[in-house]
């Protein structure tokens, strides 16, 4: 799902004009809506020692709860920057939205009301379209790239968002807005720098066996849903090929319960701690409220994906996403260089922010004065705790070890033929539950004592 969720901007196609809100003028930065101003009240993000929040500073997702009615919010930022030099501090600011591709309408009426366009503002924004559905554009003296169709997401993509009562993105946001642009690489481009990455991959014959086993699993957003599953079943989220962690990993299958085995050493390897939502989504299925389950999942999963390395989205910043920064920073070169151009507003996915804000801090002399958040979505959890949060542990080790003696009992007892098919099914059930408890039970992107704080200010920072 995580699979979908990233790449659906990357497979649109044409369809019917979506409407558009109008016009409006004014000097400078609108301050946040009112949505956005009550979430910053709600979650009021606190200034740590600077060691705590290295980590944190690469992330512009989060979920958050409200003490107040104990909601869980998916959560995206918005990051204000503006100039060093005191002469232009005042004048000039780009402001960067770690847009979420699905969310509720609120959420895109929100952020189509903060980024619609003013006189001396321009907007780019993250699209993956064919250069025929694009055209040049010069008006106000931007040298920029304009959206000449309407586009519609996938019918996958619109099927994932439906599943989750949610809306995508294109099917709430008019990139051909007065005043939006697109600062992307194209469909094509995409293409030709993917065939670029596999030969980079292939150069040296050393590593390449070891690189197409982390490929399988760190580029695991380029794959299938279900290539994706297998590939972290078979090879961890965490083993980076090593043969002795690939082999402690296959002695965890002769032992009961081998996911909480396998799920121990990606913990113990790629860090991480336990979910925060992992009750409110057990306390949801218990009252038979499973599209809030299904949606506290599906916000897990996108908040994980900004861990580092195969537990998350993968490197520290892959090719294709370090290329697709450079286009959408020279896009934002070319419109602060126009005369009419005060304030840049850059709409692009979360994952592709922590390296926006470093190009803007390097590149611009630029320093970080502002953080917003916005709510993508909310879910209200059952007020009670289930009884069954508290038994579900038991239940499980318990049906796991019944499981396990079974299988050994038909291995032994019913001949050859039939324990092979039975060890087969055994390990297709067990690698499942793995995989779908390794993107509900623990958070990859979080350490076990961080605190709940997203970045602020002084922790948006780099090594």
């Amino acid at each position: 799902m995580r699979a979908r969720a990233r790449g659906a901007l990357e497979r649109a196609e044409p369809s019917a004009r979506v409407s558009r809100a109008a016009r409006r003028r004014f000097p400078r930065p609108r301050a946040p809506s009112r949505a956005t101003s009550r979430a910053n009240d709600r979650f009021r993000d606190a200034r740590d020692d600077d060691d705590d929040d290295d980590a944190r500073a690469r992330q512009f997702l989060r979920l958050a709860r409200d003490a107040r009615d104990g909601s869980w919010a998916l959560q995206s930022a918005t990051v204000t920057l503006r100039p060093r030099d005191a002469s232009a501090r005042a004048t000039r600011a780009l402001r960067v939205c770690a847009l979420v591709h699905y969310g509720e309408a609120r959420y895109y009426r929100g952020v189509a009301k903060d980024f619609e366009t003013r006189e001396n503002d321009a907007t780019l924004v993250e699209l993956i379209t064919s250069r025929k559905h694009l055209e040049a554009s010069d008006e106000r003296g931007l040298k920029l790239w304009r959206l000449s169709e309407a586009l519609a997401p996938t019918a996958e993509a619109r099927a994932l968002a439906n599943a989750h009562g949610l809306r995508a993105q294109l099917d709430a946001l008019d990139a051909r807005a007065r005043g939006w642009y697109v600062a992307d690489v194209t469909r094509e481009e995409l293409i030709a720098l993917r065939r670029e990455a596999g030969e980079m991959t292939a150069k040296t014959a050393e590593e390449t066996t070891r690189n197409a086993k982390r490929s399988a699993v760190s580029m695991g957003g380029n794959l299938p849903p279900a290539l994706e599953a297998l590939a972290v079943t078979a090879f961890g989220r965490a083993s980076e090929g090593d043969p002795a962690r690939l082999f402690a990993r296959l002695s965890c299958w002769f032992v009961p319960c081998p996911e909480a085995h396998l799920l121990l050493l990606d913990w113990v390897w790629a860090g991480g701690r336990p979910s925060e939502v992992l009750g409110a989504m057990v306390d949801c299925c218990a009252s038979g409220d499973l599209e809030s389950a299904r949606r506290l999942a599906f916000a897990q999963m996108i908040v994980s994906a900004q861990a580092e390395g195969p537990a998350g989205g993968g490197s520290t910043e892959p090719v294709l996403v370090a290329r697709r920064n450079d286009v959408a920073m020279d896009g934002v070169n070319k419109a602060f260089k126009a005369p009419e151009i005060d304030t840049v507003n850059l709409l692009y996915g979360g994952l592709h922010v922590p390296g926006l804000v470093r190009c803007a801090r390097e590149r611009l002399d630029m320093e970080v004065v502002d953080v917003a958040w916005r709510d993508a979505w909310r879910v209200q959890p059952p007020e009670n705790a289930s009884p069954l949060r508290y038994a579900i542990v038991p239940l499980i080790l318990g049906i796991d070890g019944t499981d396990w003696a079974q299988t050994l009992h038909d291995a032994v007892a019913l001949g050859a033929s039939a324990g092979i098919l039975s060890t087969f099914l055994y390990i297709v059930r067990h690698g499942a539950l793995y995989y779908a408890l390794g993107k509900w039970l623990l958070e990859w992107n979080r350490q076990l004592f961080d605190a709940d704080v997203g970045p602020s200010p002084e922790n948006v920072k780099y090594r």
